[in-house]
């Protein structure tokens, strides 16, 4: 639980809070010893994107409208709701429950903050749920406005060999429209 957690500043052969060891780590970050269990470990599984996008809006506009959990659905596809279910402000150790439609069902998934530097850094990962997932926000601000670069892992299950390009493929595709979405909302206001 967060009780058992503490902020520390990282060691080389520490882990982040429930991180997959292939997303680089953040200078000051949580750890978790008790939560190594929960970890996704086999790193062959594991589907991986990178994508960035350029926001003609100020560094400060586009965190405040990322980390707004209600926010999610008008630009996720997949998201019907997002809420806060921890107390206090959203920062590292913050929980959150998502309810999204996959594979035609919805499906509900506790996630929680992993990484927080305000207008700099926002990662989340899937502790609960149909897939286990890391999405890492780095934000910079750019003479026209703000870089947000994304990084994102996710463990599809028990997908066969045969599927997994395919899944990959579709994930991808959504999670890039997901984020043009993102893109087209912050400019269009």
């Amino acid at each position: 639980g967060a009780a058992s957690c503490s902020d520390t500043r990282r060691p080389e052969a520490a882990t982040t809070c429930a991180m997959p060891p292939p997303i680089w780590p953040a200078p000051t970050t949580r750890t978790c010893p008790n939560r190594t269990a929960e970890r996704l470990t086999s790193s062959a599984a594991m589907v991986r994107f990178e994508l960035s996008v350029d926001i003609a809006r100020s560094v400060h506009e586009v965190w405040e409208y990322l980390i707004e959990p209600a926010n999610v659905p008008e630009w996720q596809a997949s998201a019907a709701s997002s809420h806060q279910i921890s107390d206090g402000p959203m920062g590292v150790g913050t929980h959150l429950v998502d309810e999204r439609r996959f594979l035609g069902r919805r499906a509900e998934s506790e996630v929680e903050v992993t990484e927080f530097e305000p207008e700099r850094l926002f990662t989340l990962h899937g502790i609960s749920g149909p897939v286990r997932f890391t999405v890492r926000h780095r934000l910079e601000q750019t003479a026209e406005g703000t870089h947000l670069q994304i990084q994102a892992e996710a463990d599809p299950g028990g997908i066969g060999r045969l599927m997994r390009p395919v899944v990959e493929r579709a994930a991808s595709h959504e999670i890039r429209k997901d984020f043009d979405r993102l893109k087209e909302k912050l400019e269009g206001s």
